[in-house]
C-alpha cells in the first residue's frame, strides 16, 4: 500500500512539473505579452468561426484576460446595418456594451449598403457612451463563389481589401481620432491559400472546392478542399489561418511562437508561416498606431 501511494505522489508531482513548464514553443514568462481583451464581436457565418477558434488559439498563449461575446447572424444579416435594424440582436449587443468593461469591438462587412461608414457609426456612437477608450477592429472576409473564378477575377476580389479601407476605415479614423479603429482583411487567408494550391504548394489539398458534389463531404472530411460549399464557407485550413491573422492583428503575437502551427491532417502545412506573410500586407493598414504600442 505505502509502495503504491509513493507512487501515485511522485506522478502527481511530475505532472505538476510538467504543467508548469508547459509553454508555446518559444515564449517564456518574461516576454512582453499584451493585456487580453474584453471583446464583443458580431458577424455572419464567414466571420464566427474565427471567433470560436480565436478563444481557443489565444489559450495557447500566455495572454492573460481575453474575453469574448459574440453575436451572430447569417449573411446579410450579420452586417453592421443589419445587426442595428434587428431588435433583438441590436438588444442582445447593447447589453453587453452597456456593461462598460469592453475593450474591443469587432464587426465585419457584407457590402456598402448595410456596411457603411453610417452603419458603422451606429454602434461606436453608442458603445463609446459607456466604452469611451473602445478599440474598433473592422474584419472584412473573402469573397463568395470563389471556386468558380476566374485568376483575373480572383485579382480583383484580393483587392477590394485596399478599396474598403480607402472607402470605410480611413473615413471612421477620422472621425474617431481618439480611437483605434484597426483595420483586418483577414480574407487574404484564403486568397493566399488559393495561390499556394494553383502553385502546388499545399500539400495534401486538391481543390478550391471538390467539383464532384457527391465527394465533398468526404473532402470536407479528408480536408482536401479549401471550402466546404459553393457559396465560400471557409474549411478548417482557411479558418485556422484567418484566426491567426486576427491574433496577429490584435495583439501583435508572434505566431511563430505557438505550440500548434498546422490543422491537423495537413501538418506539412505551416498556417502560421502564412499567416505572417499575410499579415506582412495587412500592417500597411495599421501603421498609424505603431508608435502606440
Amino acid at each position: 500500500m505505502i509502495t503504491r501511494i509513493s507512487a501515485f505522489l511522485c506522478t502527481m508531482l511530475l505532472t505538476v512539473s510538467l504543467s508548469a513548464t508547459d509553454k508555446p514553443a518559444g515564449e517564456t514568462s518574461s516576454d512582453n505579452l499584451p493585456k487580453g481583451l474584453n471583446g464583443l464581436y458580431m458577424g455572419h457565418s464567414f466571420f464566427w468561426p474565427s471567433v470560436w477558434q480565436l478563444k481557443s488559439i489565444v489559450g495557447e498563449t500566455r495572454i492573460e484576460g481575453h474575453k469574448q461575446a459574440l453575436v451572430r447572424a447569417g449573411g446579410r444579416g450579420g452586417a453592421p446595418g443589419s445587426l442595428w435594424n434587428s431588435k433583438t440582436k441590436r438588444k442582445e449587443a447593447q447589453k453587453v456594451l452597456d456593461a462598460g468593461n469592453v475593450d474591443l469591438l469587432v464587426m465585419t462587412y457584407f457590402s456598402p449598403a448595410d456596411s457603411s461608414v453610417e452603419t458603422y457609426s451606429r454602434w461606436i456612437d453608442y458603445a463609446r457612451q459607456k466604452n469611451p477608450e473602445i478599440t474598433v477592429m473592422v474584419a472584412i472576409p473573402w469573397g463568395t463563389y470563389l471556386h468558380r473564378a476566374s485568376d483575373a477575377s480572383l485579382k480583383r476580389s484580393r483587392s477590394t481589401g485596399q478599396l474598403i479601407y480607402e472607402t470605410l476605415v480611413v473615413k471612421l479614423r477620422q472621425k474617431y481620432p481618439d480611437n483605434k479603429i484597426i483595420y483586418c482583411p483577414y480574407g487574404l487567408a484564403t486568397y493566399e491559400l488559393i495561390d499556394r494550391l494553383k502553385a502546388k504548394e499545399l500539400p495534401g489539398v486538391k481543390h478550391v472546392l471538390n467539383p464532384d458534389k457527391r465527394s465533398r463531404t468526404q473532402s470536407k472530411r479528408n480536408k482536401d478542399q479549401l471550402l466546404n460549399d459553393e457559396l465560400g464557407h471557409a474549411g478548417e485550413l482557411v479558418t485556422t489561418v484567418a484566426t491567426m491573422i486576427w491574433l496577429k492583428t490584435l495583439y501583435d503575437y508572434d505566431l511563430s511562437k505557438l505550440k500548434t502551427k498546422s490543422v491537423s491532417g495537413l501538418s506539412k502545412i505551416d498556417c502560421a508561416e502564412i499567416a505572417t506573410k499575410c499579415c506582412q500586407e495587412i500592417e500597411k493598414y495599421n501603421e498609424v498606431y505603431e508608435s502606440q504600442k
